[in-house]
């Protein structure tokens, strides 16, 4: 651990100003400060910190003792609690500054969290390259200091501030977030009281954090803040239930909606449309937050939705595999090393199927590293990001971020060009396990891409796991789907499946959706993942390596390797579980 250390506590030098300039809202000395500690105690009596008769007998009593007077002012317990820093200060040798609050710029907050500042009276009022200043009342906090140049990363330079001073720039930093009466709070689902006693013990903040997790404890999925007529509600919606959770009158609505911000460490300006994940610790866990701050015509509001846990429920044989592909996609898992890439026609369902791979081979205690576009589950001890994070906190390098967080195993939702691949399958290469998606219409567009970037071939196919290919699709309501006469017509399937559809249509009976109310009209149920798979065998590595055209290679490779989908198509088909619209892809 890095020790804060200053040299005034060890060394008598001159109170010198923090920087070769004084900057302007400082007052570095009153005017009429002298350079005598007698003609400071002058001072305080100018200032009125002390009184005629006080500073008489304080003058006498040192005589007495033959002790500075200073030094006995500090003792005798008469002196102002911003006097006894400005005597502290002098003896020190730390500069003793005034500062105007108002002018201390409010961006300055941002380097320390409120509980910080609060607990040690400290206060960031002027940054310099690699130094912040820090106003405090109390320079000993050595252990504090050392904690803030290791959070900020900045080294520290101190001044003593009067209390009051550094009071008044907390508030200006750290506002009230919500000034609301409790006679104000009307109760809903949750009671007045119980809002009432959050507010008093941490203000709109704590009001913010307690309505969501009262919203996670009643199964409540979204929270929202929003103008109902003269008022500002708090409603919540589980699904097949909408509540009122409590409301307040209309002119705190913005208020309100900080608390909210605030919480997720968001900014309210007046042409802010933002959207952010946050996370709260609980006393079952920790749990995950969609927030969306909007401004409409009648002003802001916001939306907050509760992100549900990805749990081990989701196994990799849960994902529509069949039960061949399940035993070898296991097989390539259990060797934690390589590439796997998931293509699919559109990015929705890759991040589940990428997900059931990592809890099939990584356990607690994995240091997993994924990448999502917007986050949709929350997965105990993976390290989560959205890709707007990468681009902010990595310039958008895969190969910056894995040297920096040292994954176990790396997920990317989405590859959005072949260059990202490329430092995908060198990072791969180094030993990191990569998961990773990409966007493509079947399985021999996307290993065209593979196959056309920029890297020897020997070193892809030793690199490479897997590839497949995903499409989903709709699964059919059992309750109301419909029989149907009319039969397939064999006109634009493929050879390799002629024979088995015109068996099919001998023995089975096809269906289409209809509607009714457990499907809410739609006709479905839901959906499942259906895979073409190619696993990089070492038939498939010499095959790579022979002298034909890249078509014609990677048309025999599929033609002999490919683990397909036909079989989950023929089963859900004998099964009337979809329509044969929806599998035909599969069929050409």
């Amino acid at each position: 651990m890095k020790h804060f250390t200053f040299q005034p506590l060890f060394y008598k030098v001159l109170n010198k100003p923090v920087s070769p300039k004084p900057v302007g809202w400082f007052a570095e000395r009153r005017a009429d400060v002298g350079g005598s500690r007698t003609e400071l105690l002058d001072t305080f009596l100018k200032l009125g910190y002390l009184s005629h008769e006080s500073l008489t007998k304080l003058k006498a009593r040192a005589a007495r003792k033959e002790v500075p007077a200073a030094g006995e002012a500090l003792v005798s317990g008469i002196l102002h609690p911003d006097a006894k820093g400005w005597v502290l200060a002098d003896t020190l040798g730390i500069p003793f500054l005034e500062v105007d609050p108002a002018a201390v710029p409010l961006s300055l907050s941002e380097l320390l969290p409120e509980a910080i500042a609060r607990e040690n009276m400290a206060v960031p009022v002027s940054r310099e390259e690699g130094r912040i200043t820090l106003a405090v009342s109390d320079p000993f906090r050595h252990g504090a200091f050392s904690r803030i140049e290791e959070m900020t990363g900045l080294s520290v330079t101190l001044v003593v501030c009067p209390a009051g001073t550094i009071t008044r720039i907390l508030e200006r930093f750290y506002p009230e977030a919500l000034p609301i009466p409790p006679g104000e709070i009307l109760g809903g689902a949750i009671g007045r009281e119980e809002a009432q006693e959050w507010l008093a013990r941490g203000r709109g903040r704590r009001l913010a954090e307690k309505v969501l997790l009262h919203a996670v404890e009643a199964g409540i999925s979204t929270v929202r803040v929003y103008p109902s007529g003269r008022s500002v509600a708090v409603f919540g919606d589980s699904g097949a239930r909408r509540s009122l959770l409590l409301s307040f009158p209309i002119r705190f609505r913005e208020a309100l909606v900080g608390s909210f911000a605030d919480l997720a460490g968001l900014s309210t300006g007046r042409e802010c449309v933002v959207e952010s994940t946050f996370q709260l610790e609980t006393e079952t866990g920790i749990r995950a937050f969609r927030i969306s701050v909007l401004r409409g015509l009648s002003g802001v509001e916001t939306v907050v939705t509760v992100i549900p846990d990805l749990r081990s429920v989701i196994a990799l044989d849960s994902i529509g595999f069949h039960p061949e592909q399940t035993e070898i996609t296991r097989r390539l898992l259990s060797m934690q090393d390589g590439l796997i890439l998931v293509s699919s026609p559109a990015a929705e369902g890759v991040a589940t199927t990428i997900y059931a791979m990592l809890r099939e081979s990584y356990r607690a205690g994995s240091r997993v590293v994924t990448v999502e576009e917007t986050h949709r589950f929350r997965n105990d001890g993976y390290i989560q990001l959205e890709r707007h994070e990468v681009e902010k906190r990595f310039g958008g390098k895969w190969t910056r971020l894995a040297e920096t967080l040292e994954p176990d195993a790396l997920m990317i939702e989405s590859v959005s060009d072949k260059k990202e691949l490329l430092d995908l399958v060198h990072i791969a290469r180094r030993g990191i396990p990569v998961f990773c998606g990409a966007q493509g219409v079947n399985l021999s567009r996307t290993l065209e891409t593979l196959f056309s970037l920029e890297v020897d071939p020997f070193l892809l196919v030793r690199v490479v796991r897997l590839v497949m290919h995903q499409r989903l699709v709709d699964l059919l309501c059992p309750e109301c789907r419909r029989a149907v006469p009319a039969v397939p017509s064999l006109q634009f399937v493929g050879e390799n499946y002629r024979e088995k559809l015109e068996t099919m249509v001998q023995e089975v009976t096809f269906y289409v959706r209809a509607g009714c109310p457990r499907c809410r009209g739609t006709g479905y149920s839901g959906k499942m993942a259906l895979f073409d798979l190619l696993p990089f065998t070492p038939g498939v590595q010499h095959q790579i390596f022979s002298d034909e055209p890249l078509e014609e290679k990677l048309a025999r490779i599929v033609g002999e390797n490919l683990r397909s989908a036909f079989p989950s198509v023929e089963d859900l088909l004998r099964r009337g579980m979809v329509t044969f619209d929806d599998v035909f892809p599969f069929f050409r």
